[in-house]
């Protein structure tokens, strides 16, 4: 499943959008595989949590239906 990335309501790249994550988690002490878990769960219909988590960085991910 993949999914768009937005800043406020601006839609951004998935690039931008894990860029900005990654910096925030090492700015903010979350180790880097902790980050990457939350990252892919954050990209699954199960990751409200993790989408959460990854919101906390300004990145909303609204995910795709799927078909």
């Amino acid at each position: 499943m993949s999914g768009r990335y937005f800043d406020t309501d601006q839609e951004i790249p998935e690039a931008q959008a894990a860029s900005r994550w990654f910096r925030y988690a090492g700015d903010h002490d979350i180790d880097i595989s902790r980050a990457i878990c939350l990252w892919q769960d954050a990209a699954t219909p199960e990751g409200e949590s993790s989408r959460t988590a990854v919101a906390a960085c300004g990145v909303r991910i609204v995910l795709l239906e799927s078909s």
